[in-house]
């Protein structure tokens, strides 16, 4: 009772991919989650895969299995090698940050079609949201009006997205184009007005560009997970 829960924050997930990234965390990349059957835990046998979805090319390494089983290519949490998976390298660090099911996080553009300039899920709740001072500190707010997708000047410190640069476009082995950052090769697009919401860690269906410090500029969508929080209590009064 001495704790509270929340959606995870843009900010929070930058300071867990920078503790993971450090001497306190595994120091390394953290192994994707191939498991298309989106079951926690799970870890890429080899590292990195492609596993870019809708080919046929060698290193296409994803897929679904039964819960507490290994596949060919995936394997489960009680099997001790997917540690490899955690921000720690060990049972007591936290998974799923990379691949699994793409994220949303709580860091949102200002200047777009939803939130304060206009309507969004949560305020159907919580009608005075955006607007009430109390709830400031449950998302991080940009201030972009941009179209560009590498437009990264409103990023916030120690989110983990504008410090990754610089950025470039590249063509994948699915023939697809995306950009990628240049440490690590994460998917990197920043995010826009008509698409203001943050989405991290990318998709099993991503292979090296998805990772701990991958993110995506996106909208709302059941087809994506979200992260708890907890933190201490905070009082108002």
């Amino acid at each position: 009772r001495d704790l509270e829960s929340h959606m995870m924050k843009n900010t929070e997930w930058g300071a867990v991919a920078y503790l993971q990234y450090s001497e306190y965390g595994s120091n390394t990349r953290v192994r994707v989650n191939n498991n298309s059957a989106y079951i926690t835990g799970y870890a890429a046998k080899e590292s990195p895969t492609l596993g870019y979805s809708n080919t046929s090319i060698t290193g296409n390494r994803f897929e679904s299995t039964q819960l507490k089983q290994d596949g060919i290519y995936t394997i489960n949490y009680y099997n001790p090698s997917s540690v490899v998976a955690s921000t720690t390298g060990n049972y007591t660090g936290i998974y799923d940050m990379s691949g699994g099911m793409q994220e949303n996080v709580m860091g949102y553009a200002k200047n777009s079609n939803i939130g304060i300039d206009g309507q969004s899920g949560i305020t159907n709740l919580y009608s005075n949201f955006f607007t009430n001072k109390n709830w400031n500190s449950y998302y991080d707010l940009y201030t972009t009006t941009s179209t560009n997708l590498e437009d990264y000047r409103n990023r916030i410190l120690g989110d983990a997205t504008g410090e990754l640069g610089p950025f470039g476009y590249q063509v994948n082995p699915d023939g697809i184009g995306r950009n990628k950052s240049s440490w690590l090769g994460n998917l990197t697009n920043f995010i826009l007005k008509q698409f203001p919401w943050f989405n991290r860690g990318s998709s099993f269906s991503s292979g090296t560009i998805a990772g701990i410090f991958a993110f995506h500029t996106g909208s709302g969508n059941s087809s994506n997970s979200f992260r708890i929080v907890l933190t201490p209590k905070k009082d108002f009064s």
